[in-house]
């Protein structure tokens, strides 16, 4: 059993060395100055049955403080079946930059939420596409904070989304967003967020749209691949001008598949992301079979890995000016291991998954 017991006890290590090294790494970068002529741009949001949502997401445009001259909310109407498309034409009826389309066909290659951005884009006149998601409210600043993020060779800028009402999804989200921007500050950017990124026309156009690159049902992912697979540069920034909230999802079933819709992304990733993700995955169990054979070693190693991760997460928190309770974060761990595990359960099995009433 020593060799069984060394194996677990080294996996473990390397997962407490990665959460060590983003505690050293983390330094977000102060962005550059806001480009002095504001550009035009335009706001993509694909809707689909979120009528409990979208006045919510339009009312946080109209708090935007840009230019109304400069800027265009576009909305796609994604077949739904309550009343979205009555409530968001209610605000394109009030407010002349706010356009509403019912998207009824499909453009090329592309699918669902990337069929109707297809839409959207191909009939917006920004020189930026900002896209966010229904359910998703961004901050007033949002518009000239992410431009700030754009330099001549970058084509694509990510925000950072919180989770409103739940402590735990917050969390949750902020420690993997605040992975992902150590990883693109090292130069390795490994995807975008569709609810909360913008990216300049001329780099869209160039891979062809939506309707010209392979369909995925991580379409922020698959644009993010074809965008860096022509030299651009990918910015993550991490600040709260840039800071938008995503509503939690409610109820177990909805968590699993939106897990395992990134997890599809994930596999996709280059090996080196891969190994380091696989090795996270592997903590849990590793930990819980070594607990067999020296409980002592698994409690001691489930602690450092509780503090250092901890840590991590209170400096991601504080960089946006949330403050928590450092007890709170045991709570985390424990949700963290519940719903790795269920995750990775879900993902194997043979079920397609559901996403916005479709399945894929």
């Amino acid at each position: 059993m020593m060799i069984v017991e060394s194996l677990l006890v080294g996996a473990i290590s390397i997962v407490l060395l990665i959460d060590f090294l983003l505690i050293i790494l983390w330094k977000p970068k102060s962005p550059e100055a806001t480009k002095e002529t504001p550009p035009l741009v335009s706001v993509l949001i694909a809707a689909r049955n979120e009528e409990q949502t979208i006045q919510r997401c339009l009312d946080a445009t109209l708090q935007l403080n840009y230019p109304s001259d400069k800027l265009e909310i576009l909305v796609g109407n994604d077949g739904s079946t309550d009343a979205t498309y009555t409530l968001a034409r209610a605000y394109a009826k009030k407010y002349p930059h706010i356009k509403v389309l019912n998207i009824t066909e499909t453009k090329g290659l592309a699918r669902g939420k990337a069929n109707v951005l297809a839409h959207l884009a191909s009939i917006a006149q920004g020189d930026y596409y900002f896209i966010t998601d229904a359910d998703t409210a961004v901050p007033s600043t949002w518009i000239h904070a992410m431009l700030e993020g754009f330099s001549s060779n970058t084509a694509i800028v990510t925000g950072v989304t919180g989770i409103q009402h739940s402590y735990l999804q917050n969390t949750d989200w902020l420690f993997a967003l605040g992975m992902v921007k150590v990883i693109t500050d090292l130069n390795q950017p490994v995807t975008s967020m569709g609810n909360n990124m913008a990216i300049i026309k001329e780099a869209y156009l160039s891979v062809g749209g939506y309707e010209n690159i392979p369909f995925s049902i991580t379409e922020d992912f698959e644009l993010f691949k074809q965008v860096r697979k022509k030299g651009y540069h990918v910015e993550q920034l991490f600040n709260t001008g840039v800071l938008a909230y995503s509503l939690p999802a409610s109820s177990v079933h909805q968590i699993l598949n939106q897990r395992k819709r990134w997890m599809k992304g994930a596999v996709q990733l280059p090996f080196s992301i891969v190994a380091l993700l696989f090795f996270q995955a592997l903590y849990f169990p590793g930990i819980v079979t070594l607990a067999i054979f020296q409980w002592k070693a698994a409690l001691l190693l489930m602690f450092l890995k509780i503090i250092l991760q901890s840590i991590f997460i209170l400096r991601v928190k504080a960089t946006l000016r949330m403050k928590t309770n450092p007890l709170k974060l045991a709570f985390y761990e424990v949700y963290s291991f519940l719903l790795s595990v269920s995750s990775s359960i879900f993902f194997l099995l043979p079920v397609k998954t559901v996403w916005k009433g479709r399945k894929y």
